[in-house]
């Protein structure tokens, strides 16, 4: 186990935080793939009993980060490209629903900020960025994932973010081949700006190659 933590201060339920710092330690690396965990010793590191920590390794379980035999082992899981393909896959999905419900809600200021982080995908795509097209993209889906205005699916997505990022750590965004990607990326724009919600969610699913 990791070194000298900080003393749990949660102000929520204790699984919560100790599920935050699981999640963090193997996204981090700090756990490594493949590493077993013991609720006794994480119980014993975090200076809590074992209750909650082994309902925060059920919730790591339930998307993916540790798998468990019972009576036998907890371990961090590898990931494989299989596991990598599949996570872009759902973010690019996801992050079309999530455009589909922001379009139609985000007020006049909202909608000026997504169309903006638009033309910085626009401005780092033109010059051939990669890094920079990245994360501008995930600046803008963080962004109308934030505005949704559905409180159940920002629950849902904040449950898989941990899942997300340790999955696609050092992998980068498919996306359609820059020929192509200027184009949808104007229809995107106008899509956001004109508030058409199916087109807009259709367009980022073709942005990254998908029907």
């Amino acid at each position: 186990m990791p070194q000298s933590p900080e003393p749990i201060e949660a102000t929520g339920p204790l699984s919560d935080e100790i599920y935050r710092r699981l999640g963090e330690a193997i996204t981090s690396e700090v756990l490594a793939p493949g590493e077993r965990i013991r609720d006794t010793e994480v119980a014993s590191w975090l200076g809590v009993s074992r209750t909650p920590v082994r309902e925060a390794l059920w919730r790591l379980q339930q998307i993916g980060l540790v798998e468990t035999s019972p009576s036998r082992y907890t371990r961090v899981t590898e990931v494989g490209d299989d596991i990598q393909e599949q996570t872009l896959e759902f973010t690019a999905y996801q992050a079309g629903i999530a455009m589909h419900m922001a379009v139609r809600r985000m007020d006049a200021h909202q909608l000026a900020s997504a169309l903006q982080l638009v033309d910085d995908m626009i401005e780092a795509s033109e010059a051939r960025e990669d890094e920079g097209l990245a994360a501008a993209t995930r600046a803008l889906y963080a962004y109308v994932g934030a505005s949704t205005g559905n409180r159940i699916y920002e629950l849902m997505m904040r449950e898989a973010e941990l899942g997300v990022e340790r999955n696609l750590r050092g992998v980068r965004a498919v996306f359609v081949a820059a020929t192509d990607r200027r184009a949808l990326l104007d229809d995107l724009r106008a899509a956001i700006r004109d508030r058409e919600a199916t087109r807009a969610e259709l367009l980022v699913r073709r942005l990254h190659d998908l029907p």
